[in-house]
């Protein structure tokens, strides 16, 4: 580039030197016009004309020579550094464009800031990843443990009403108590900022007693029978698309699938076993799984009102149909197909930062499902009593950042309806890499 200027200033400067030589010389002509004849004047004229045409010339020159120097320089400026704009201003008339389009730019940018999402504390980012996503980690390990305890009460009429009014038969009262611990390993792997998928493995065990009244002929002695166990349960596979990015106006958007395939211990074929007074029934073992595939599909959305995040879910899930050996558990076989039928559920919750490390969170949750169905082998449908149920919870739980890569994940549920567990004790950690 050094060349470039010193060949421009070799052609100009001798020009522009004999500019004031020339110029001297034309003076003193004219300094002495008063005797010079109108031949001298016209060709002093012409001389005029000429060194005016010169002058615009060498001007060309030097505005042709210094636009291929600025684009020298702003290609060497680019390759150098791609990202950074222009130093060097094109001539005059091209630096009010450029000035516009900074103030253009500038005005988006400070339009987008105004727009933007309130940034998330990162321990209302942990409680929102168990009600909704986040999209900001790119592999989640997460173990879990859950604890719940159900129990139901039921009197069990045996015998028949005579006159309206008299019963005569035997009432029995039954009691269950289920104590569940759910240990749950759930993997997360983010592709990019819409796509995200997981995998979980649960692992059951459970402890049931149950009770019934009714020992020796007696009202105030209960049978008791207890059976425990524990087995892998039923494996969840789910893909996560983001349709809409959260922004100062719309909520974050996911949409989810979900599939449940049938690798705990299925409920059906389980033998049964009766008391020595008949009054108390109960299974030899516990079951783990539903035995049938099932997939389940739905929305969740999120919205930043800083320091709070309100979030909503709602989902439907349907069972697959399949055939057993064994329904019933009684003595023999009893072969036929089952259809666990449809639910429909919905959540929706509160989530706020106390501090960078902790936030709060309270939910509330509930679930429909339709009546089971079963077709004995070569029989017809027929839906089994007491199986739609209702269940709803009400939880609060809190987030504690124990580290930048692992948190911890607490929550406490209790039942609403009779079909719900009683209570339920949840803690999740997880680390992301």
């Amino acid at each position: 580039m050094n060349k470039k200027w010193t060949s421009a200033v070799a052609v100009v400067l001798p020009s522009l030197l004999a500019i004031p030589a020339y110029a001297a010389d034309t003076h003193s002509q004219v300094s002495s016009a008063a005797t010079l004849s109108e031949q001298d004047i016209a060709e002093l004229k012409q001389k005029l004309i000429q060194l005016n045409q010169q002058i615009k010339l060498q001007q060309q020159t030097i505005n042709q020579m210094a636009q291929q120097v600025l684009k020298q320089e702003a290609l060497i400026r680019q390759s150098t550094t791609p990202t950074s704009s222009q130093q060097t201003a094109p001539p005059q008339v091209a630096q009010r464009p450029q000035t516009e389009n900074t103030q253009q730019a500038s005005t988006t940018q400070n339009s987008a800031e105004r727009k933007k999402a309130p940034d998330r504390a990162r321990s209302t980012d942990d409680v929102l990843q168990e009600a909704h996503n986040v999209f900001t980690r790119k592999f989640t390990v997460e173990p879990s443990f859950t604890y719940s305890y159900y129990s139901r009460k039921d009197l069990i009429l045996r015998g028949f009403l005579a006159l309206d009014a008299i019963f005569l038969g035997n009432l029995n009262l039954d009691r269950i108590r289920t104590n569940t611990t759910q240990f749950d390993l759930t993997t997360r792997y983010t592709l990019n900022d819409y796509w995200q998928f997981e995998i979980g493995l649960p692992y059951l065990y459970r402890w049931s007693q149950y009770d019934s009244v009714g020992e020796g002929n007696s009202s105030q002695r209960y049978e008791t029978a207890k059976i425990s166990g524990g087995q892998i349960g039923d494996m969840t596979a789910a893909v996560y698309y983001r349709l809409n990015t959260e922004s100062y106006d719309w909520p974050d958007w996911v949409w989810n699938v979900k599939v449940r395939a049938p690798t705990g211990r299925d409920p059906f074929g389980i033998a049964l076993e009766t008391s020595d007074t008949g009054n108390l029934t109960y299974p030899t073992e516990m079951a783990s799984g539903s035995g049938v595939w099932s997939v389940s599909t739905g929305f969740s959305l999120a919205k930043t009102f800083d320091p709070a995040i309100v979030f909503f879910n709602v989902n439907y899930g349907a069972s697959f149909k399949e055939k057993f050996d064994d329904l019933s558990g009684a003595a023999g076989k009893s072969p036929g197909e089952i259809d666990l039928g449809n639910y429909f559920d919905y959540s929706l919750g509160l989530a706020f930062a106390v501090s960078e490390r902790m936030s709060l969170s309270m939910s509330f949750n509930q679930r429909f499902y339709s009546k089971t169905k079963q077709r004995p082998e070569g029989g017809e449908w027929e839906k089994i009593p007491r199986t739609d149920t209702n269940t709803a919870s009400l939880g609060i739980g809190a987030t504690l950042a124990l580290s930048p890569n692992l948190s911890m994940v607490t929550s406490i549920g209790a039942g609403l309806t009779e079909d719900s567990p009683d209570y339920q004790i949840s803690l999740r950690f997880p680390y992301r890499f």
